[in-house]
């Protein structure tokens, strides 16, 4: 789940407004980094469907997969959808990463205990937890 409040999006859409074209702000680290999460979320997104036109009018073409083939549903409201060019793709917002940023209460000594020489080095640690809380959110992808 995001930190980063509408409002707080909102501000910062409207910073260039407020100070001036080719004006350089400051955004906190971690905002910074929530924000490239976002976005790097909604480029690995795929869509779910697109607008096209079969002999019954406007339908929705779900790429859900049912065996290869695509899911044909009428779209309701189609004097609405009459706005949308064909091939207007449709996307569903990607899930939440469940994955806490923080390292769990208790993981770091327990991990300081497993390593072979007993570093005893809760720096290490965080670097370990990091290293796997990266690799959940990117679900094998390097």
């Amino acid at each position: 789940m995001s930190t980063i409040t509408r409002e707080r999006l909102l501000k910062i859409q409207q910073w260039r407004e407020t100070y001036g074209t080719g004006s350089n702000v400051m955004l906190p680290a971690e905002e910074a980094e929530e924000l490239a999460r976002i976005a790097l979320a909604s480029l690995d997104a795929e869509p779910v469907g697109e607008v096209s036109e079969k002999r019954h009018g406007l339908v929705m073409d779900g790429t859900v997969d049912l065996g290869g083939k695509s899911s044909y549903r009428i779209i309701k409201g189609e004097k609405a959808m009459k706005r949308l060019p064909f091939g207007t793709k449709f996307y569903i917002a990607p899930p939440a990463p469940v994955v806490p940023e923080e390292m769990p209460k208790g993981l770091a000594g327990q991990i300081v205990s497993l390593l072979a020489h007993n570093i005893g080095d809760k720096f290490l640690a965080q670097k370990i937890w990091n290293a796997c809380r990266s690799a959940m959110l990117n679900g094998g992808k390097s």
